[in-house]
């Protein structure tokens, strides 16, 4: 059997949209996708905040040449993203948070912290 033009575009449309560095959501699909980066060992953003009881994503940009990554402590368990080496990004998908404060950092560089909301 022989594919038509029309279904070899739908298949390398789904293809391309499976393909990049975010991969599958284990967490479920995510009620907001906050966005954080990280410049001379410092992240742009002091604060972040997520819908509590619901999967949320953090996408991640890491414009340093050094490893980061961004992790959120202060729950139920660590929630750990992936580190890596920059210039380069990742979005990291992470199961619900009960409602509070916890605290995010790159686990490389503690000093680089902020505040995670989860209201």
């Amino acid at each position: 059997m022989r594919a038509r033009p029309a279904h070899l575009a739908i298949l390398a449309l789904t293809l391309a949209s499976c393909s990049g560095s975010s991969g599958a959501t284990p967490a479920g699909t995510p009620a907001v996708t906050v966005e954080i980066s990280a410049l001379n060992n410092v992240f742009d953003r002091a604060e972040l905040t997520v819908i509590a009881a619901a999967p949320f994503a953090i996408r991640f940009e890491n414009l340093d040449v050094v490893p980061h990554n961004v992790s959120v402590r202060g729950g139920p368990t660590a929630l750990v993203g992936e580190i890596f080496t920059g210039p380069a990004e990742r979005t990291y998908y992470f199961a619900s948070l009960p409602e509070g404060t916890y605290t995010f950092l790159c686990d490389v560089h503690p000093e680089m912290k902020g505040t995670l909301r989860s209201d």
